[in-house]
């Protein structure tokens, strides 16, 4: 069944205020209102092992802290005859003196090529102010990445085995790891 996208809303989880709709929106949005935002991106754990804990003692701490060294940008589309809006892009960003990341991307699969993967990667390049930032693909999802790779030019400039997950190639792009 093809999905027609009225309008795409990106926001910036640390700008949603009050502080109460703000921890709503991260412990409740979804595609059931009842779904986490982590429910989103928790098959990511596989590529990842600690990306739970990475995302609630890091990421969702950082972002609170609201100096601009984190954040989660989502993607919410209005879908035609669907009054409420779904969750279809999220990216979680990190940006610091020596280093401007998009640490995690994604776009949801029945909201594939239409559009926002593109739009949200803008969207990225204008929150870390540069077109060339560091992101890791883990070898299972590099082909998931390679359209914007290409329309990029992202540069491969590591590869790293076991960083994430044991026997798992990560390649880097666009810089180095730390």
């Amino acid at each position: 069944m093809e999905v027609s996208i009225v309008k795409n809303i990106f926001l910036k989880i640390s700008e949603i205020e009050p502080s109460e709709l703000r921890k709503f929106i991260i412990s409740e949005i979804g595609e059931k209102s009842k779904d986490k935002l982590y429910n989103y991106l928790k098959d990511l754990s596989e590529s990842y092992p600690q990306f739970e804990e990475w995302f609630y003692n890091v990421v969702i701490p950082e972002v609170e802290k609201k100096n601009g060294q984190r954040e989660i940008l989502v993607v919410l589309s209005e879908i035609e005859g669907n009054p409420q809006a779904i969750l279809s892009g999220i990216a979680i960003l990190k940006k610091t003196k020596d280093e401007k990341k998009i640490c995690t991307f994604r776009v949801h699969q029945d909201y594939k090529n239409k559009g926002i993967g593109t739009e949200l990667f803008e969207r990225c390049f204008e929150y870390l102010g540069t077109r060339k930032p560091i992101i890791t693909i883990s070898e299972d999802r590099i082909e998931m990445f390679m359209y914007h790779i290409e329309k990029y030019k992202f540069e491969k400039t590591q590869e790293i085995c076991g960083i994430y997950k044991p026997d798992s190639i990560e390649y880097v792009f666009n810089g180095y790891l730390k």
